[in-house]
């Protein structure tokens, strides 16, 4: 990627037909280039997916983790029946489920006019379908399960009941599946096309990273229209960028995280 994003247009047009791996001249403009290529501005679709990762986070912990916790109590009326509607849910594949999405979403600018046009409003709508996760319910649930009966015995007994034993005691003891949780939340919200380039469709202001990159290096040649590999590539190291940059500052705690899942609540 790199290579080829430093290559100069001749010969990234080439490549085809005469493949070559290193530049022959090399070309950081191109980097420029590719942040100007595509008709949406590259900053507002960073900020807009930045603020796609931070609310799907924070909805998706607060949802998913309360439902595994009620999940994770003892056996309440029609617990079963919920639960297995629940997991049955698990089998539908996520494009079963667009075309309900996207009805909602209609609805949405109906009841709403001009919600695409704002920036918090396609934020909303960007990620609202994705932060009630089944899956993550399910880690939460058996991470909540797996705290030893002991503790919440010594709790009931130093009154740390309800609400006050879920914050002191239950939440601080799933760490580990919080920053799973938050990972796996960030890259797919970061890596997210479908969805996204559904409700983006037309000529809508504000688009995410993903739907941003598609839009890079295709250029108008009288009337036909040319990807230039080279400007995608840069734009793709681009787009990848921040990602990168926050694994490898923050790579020990996320493989700490990922190995010691289900594991730290023990003692």
């Amino acid at each position: 990627m790199i290579f080829v994003a430093m290559m100069p247009d001749i010969q990234s047009d080439a490549l085809k037909q005469n493949f070559s791996f290193f530049p022959k001249s090399w070309h950081p403009e191109n980097f420029a280039e590719a942040i100007r290529s595509s008709k949406s501005s590259y900053w507002v679709a960073l900020g807009l997916t930045l603020a796609n990762v931070l609310f799907s986070i924070v909805l998706k912990i607060f949802i998913t983790m309360f439902a595994g916790y009620a999940f994770s109590l003892k056996n309440w009326r029609g617990k079963n029946i919920v639960w297995a509607l629940f997991i049955s849910l698990l089998i539908l594949p996520e494009v079963a489920l667009l075309s309900g999405q996207y009805y909602l979403v209609v609805r949405f600018n109906e009841w709403m006019p001009g919600i695409k046009d704002n920036f918090f409003g396609m934020v909303f709508l960007v990620a609202i379908p994705f932060v009630a996760s089944i899956f993550n319910a399910l880690m939460f649930r058996n991470a909540f399960e797996a705290i030893p009966g002991r503790i919440k015995e010594v709790a009931m007994v130093d009154g740390a009941v309800g609400w006050r034993y879920l914050f002191k005691i239950a939440i601080p003891m799933v760490v580990p599946t919080i920053l799973t949780v938050v990972i796996l939340t960030a890259l797919a919200s970061w890596n997210s096309y479908l969805w996204p380039s559904l409700i983006s469709g037309g000529e809508v202001k504000y688009k995410i990273m993903s739907v941003w990159l598609f839009e890079v290096g295709r250029k108008i040649i009288g009337t036909e229209e040319r990807v230039q590999s080279n400007i995608k590539m840069a734009g793709s190291i681009i787009a990848i960028l921040p990602m990168f940059i926050f694994y490898f500052i923050f790579r020990k705690k996320i493989m700490g995280s990922i190995s010691r899942q289900g594991s730290t609540i023990k003692g």
